[in-house]
């Protein structure tokens, strides 16, 4: 075991977008900050050389993956003290039409696979500093339950339930919380246009609107402000 002194932050998805903002605030507040990506390896590979942390593969639709990441994390590591559910997808499924296949996908990145990481990692961050935290990114907008994108809604509108019920059964050192971004991003290959007159509709509601107000929320959190 490696091991390190500094404090272990896991970054799902942390590679681009929301994720890489959280991931470059993490590392600049002094933590040791893994990211993992699906597919976007090079992005993942080039913030983790520039802010001095790791890059691993993870495929959240996986669970049967999760131990020996697990293991892996606690053979370099030996404890995780913060673990950032960011990853998520956001696929266009417009109520209807939605295969069951496409609904699976969903929930399985979204809502299945948060859990089924957590429960895997949950030994390791027992062994944190007394403060370990586990934080998912809903969706501030997921009770809107938009028609294109209900399955990512509903998966989304779940993370406070399943963070409060998680708070009922962890030990008081392992603290549970939510962060509900607003219209952040736009889902990829999102019309430009309709993005900003959807923003601009909801200007006066709510919720975080940059990258950067995200990651100061996770730092928030972390530091037990949240």
């Amino acid at each position: 075991m490696t091991g390190t002194r500094r404090k272990v932050a896991l970054v799902t998805g942390g590679s681009r977008r929301i994720g890489a903002a959280i991931s470059l605030a993490l590392a600049e507040a002094g933590y040791e900050v893994v990211l993992t990506y699906r597919a976007s390896a090079r992005e993942g590979k080039s913030l983790a050389a520039r802010i001095g942390g790791s890059a691993v593969p993870l495929d959240l639709s996986r669970p049967s993956t999760f131990g020996r990441f697990a293991d892996r994390m606690g053979r370099k590591f030996g404890r995780l003290d913060l673990l950032v559910h960011n990853a998520a997808v956001f696929p266009r499924t417009p109520a209807g039409e939605v295969p069951s296949a496409a609904w699976d996908a969903v929930f399985a990145v979204n809502l299945r696979g948060p859990f089924l990481l957590t429960q895997a990692l949950l030994p390791l961050l027992r062994k944190g500093r007394g403060d370990a935290g586990v934080l998912f990114l809903g969706d501030a907008f997921a009770g809107e339950l938009w028609p294109g994108y209900l399955p990512y809604c509903l998966s989304k509108l779940a993370l406070p339930s399943l963070a409060a019920g998680l708070r009922k059964v962890f030990p008081p050192d392992v603290r549970v919380g939510v962060v509900r971004p607003g219209l952040v991003l736009p889902p990829d290959g999102f019309p430009a246009e309709r993005w900003e007159r959807l923003r601009a509709s909801m200007a006066g509601r709510r919720g975080i609107r940059t990258p950067e107000g995200v990651a100061k929320a996770v730092l928030h959190f972390a530091r037990g402000e949240l």
